[in-house]
């Protein structure tokens, strides 16, 4: 009964378990909605969220700092307009795919990033949140597509 009771219980767990990701995947993401602690606010007027999401086709590396940097500037750029001068409650998550074609690798980054529109005294920093979440592939990353 013990025995059958024990095999019961590791069942159990191997179903609530979330869905890993593949062997040949990296995923990471910030954790929850964030703002850069230095931001000053004269109203707490925020409209959003807005979400972007993007795919970039990579050759030999991935340097998720600078990807993450161009989709959340994109963002700024689109979303916040007038006095609304900066991204607030933001957050990114993605998924890197490795394909191997011959001696090159080709990597595939589903990214999508989602903060909210604020205004703030102080200018926005132009860098993601959670930079020490970022998981990269290292070398000399060249980016062969990009899309919305």
């Amino acid at each position: 009964m013990v025995m059958s009771l024990n095999v019961a219980r590791f069942v159990s767990k191997i179903r609530q378990s979330p869905p890993q990701p593949k062997p040949h995947h990296i995923e990471s993401s910030s954790g929850e909605p964030q703002t850069h602690p230095h931001l000053t606010f004269d109203t707490h007027e925020k409209i959003g969220p807005y979400e972007l999401h993007e795919t970039y086709l990579c050759s030999d590396a991935v340097d998720m700092k600078l990807l993450l940097r161009f989709t959340r500037n994109t963002l700024l750029e689109h979303v916040c307009y007038d006095e609304l001068n900066t991204l607030v409650d933001e957050q990114w998550k993605y998924t890197i795919c490795c394909r191997i074609n011959g001696h090159s690798k080709t990597y595939r980054v589903e990214l999508s990033y989602t903060a909210c529109c604020a205004q703030s005294v102080k200018p926005d920093p132009h860098q993601p949140v959670a930079l020490d979440k970022i998981k990269s592939v290292p070398g000399l990353m060249t980016i062969r597509e990009r899309s919305h």
